[in-house]
């Protein structure tokens, strides 16, 4: 079905993406040093305290969490799904990344596990280190098990790209935080051992996110979207450490439920090690 094709590519395309040399693993918009954003900012005391002066201050997180992250090692995990009805079956496709940036020993890691709804699932483990891009890929389709090893160096102008951590820390995912969403402050939290503030955000204004292009597509006239929710946890120095967001709609009398969720932990204590497969490549 259209439905099922659409948000197969679009899968395909955000595992790609965070694992080759283009940025916008969240958003599709091009980033800015943050003085020129225009953002939705309430008042603090509708909103408590956050990175800024006034409540949520989009600005102030683009550049904590920019800035911060191009300086610290980090490592932040990605999940995607997306489930329909068809032919009276549950359907899904799923996209779990993981992502570790050790600055000291300037090493980084990925590993990524695409799952269609056929049940076919392609696992991808990308090493960069010295200069060098090791990958492996495992893909499993019903009882056979096929895996390939390449490597590649500098100018990377193959397949073989090296660990993308600018679609980790693009700008436009914190663009999108700010655009026209009336975020309500819920509190502290902690993640990963720190304070933390959490914002969340529902109704039909929690858009902008690469997430609602995989809905916008495909709910036209014939679709309506029954509810969407996001949840923010941003700490102190502006780095979003949890980003949850959620949306239901229904296409043709059919459900369709899009997740994503994104986190960023071990800040200033990621490292990175060699791979056992390392050699094989």
């Amino acid at each position: 079905m259209l439905l099922e094709r659409r948000h197969l590519s679009l899968a395909l395309v955000v595992l790609l993406t965070a694992s080759a040399g283009c940025s916008g693993l969240l958003g599709s918009g091009t980033g800015t040093d943050g003085t020129g954003t225009e953002v939705a900012a309430t008042s603090a005391d509708a909103n408590g305290p956050a990175p800024g002066s006034s409540g949520f201050d989009a600005g102030a997180i683009e550049r904590g969490h920019f800035e911060t992250l191009s300086n610290s090692s980090f490592t932040t995990s990605l999940s995607f799904q997306l489930s329909t009805v068809r032919d009276g079956q549950n359907r899904s496709v799923f996209i779990n990344r993981t992502v570790a940036i050790d600055r000291q020993s300037d090493r980084s890691l990925a590993q990524g596990e695409l799952v269609q709804a056929s049940g076919d699932t392609l696992e991808t483990t990308t090493y960069t280190a010295d200069g060098t891009t090791a990958e492996r890929r495992v893909l499993v389709r019903g009882e056979q098990e096929m895996t390939d090893y390449r490597s590649a160096t500098p100018p990377y102008d193959g397949q073989v790209q090296p660990v993308n951590e600018s679609s980790v820390i693009d700008r436009s995912l914190l663009q999108s935080l700010g655009s026209a969403i009336n975020w309500t402050y819920a509190g502290t939290e902690t993640a990963d051992g720190d304070s933390v503030s959490q914002f969340k955000a529902t109704g039909s204004n929690v858009t902008g996110f690469a997430a609602d292009d995989a809905v916008s597509t495909n709910v036209s006239a014939n679709g309506t979207t029954d509810s969407a929710s996001a949840t923010v946890l941003v700490d102190e120095d502006g780095v979003v450490r949890s980003f949850q967001y959620r949306v239901t709609t229904e296409r043709d009398g059919r459900p369709v439920t899009v997740t994503l969720s994104l986190s960023v932990s071990q800040v200033d204590d990621t490292t990175v090690t060699e791979p056992d497969w390392l050699s094989n490549a």
